[in-house]
C-alpha cells in the first residue's frame, strides 16, 4: 500500500466497521449501499465496503459448496454403509449411528464456518475502525488494486 494515504475521519472508520459487521445484521446489501454512496467520497471507505462486498460472496460461496459436499457425502456413505450393514442383523444400531454422525458433522461443520467468519469480520472491522487498511487473505490485494487504478 502507499504511504500517501490519508487518515480517515471517525465517520469514514464507522462506516468500514458497519460495513464489516454486516455479516451480523445487513447482509450483502448494507457494503454495497454504502460502496454505491460513498465510493467517490472516500477510498478508505470504498476499499473496506468493497472488501465486504467479496467477503460475503466468498463467505457465501463457501457455505454452499461445503453444505452441498457434506449433503453429497451423507447420502453416499450413509445409503451405502446402511446397505452393507443391513446385512448384519446382529447389529441393528449400526446404520443409524452412521447417519448420526455424518449429520453431526454437517452441523458442526456449517457452525464452524459461520462463526469463524462472523469473528474474522469483526477482527476485520475493529481493524478498520482503528483506521487500518487491513487486507482480508486473496480479497484485499485485488481491491486494493483495483481502487488504486481508479486513482490513476
Amino acid at each position: 500500500m502507499e504511504n500517501n494515504q490519508t487518515v480517515p475521519t471517525s465517520d469514514e472508520r464507522l462506516l468500514a466497521l458497519l460495513v464489516h459487521l454486516s455479516v451480523l445484521f445487513g447482509g450483502i446489501l448494507l457494503p454495497i449501499i454504502i460502496w454505491a454512496v460513498q465510493k467517490d467520497k472516500s477510498q478508505f471507505v470504498r476499499f473496506h465496503s468493497l472488501q465486504a462486498i467479496f467477503f460475503h460472496i466468498a463467505y457465501i460461496a463457501f457455505l454452499v459448496i461445503f453444505i452441498v459436499a457434506l449433503v453429497f457425502f451423507m447420502l453416499i456413505f450413509g445409503v451405502g454403509i446402511g446397505a452393507i450393514t443391513s446385512r448384519h442383523h446382529n447389529d441393528p444400531g449400526a446404520f443409524p449411528v452412521v447417519v448420526i454422525a455424518l449429520t453431526a458433522l454437517l452441523y458442526i461443520g456449517i457452525f464452524v464456518v459461520i462463526f469463524a467468519a462472523i469473528g474474522y469480520a469483526i477482527y476485520i472491522g475493529v481493524k478498520a475502525f482503528g483506521g487500518e487498511y487491513k487486507m482480508i487473505p486473496f480479497i484485499g490485494k485485488r481491491v486494493w488494486e483495483h481502487i488504486s487504478q481508479k486513482q490513476l
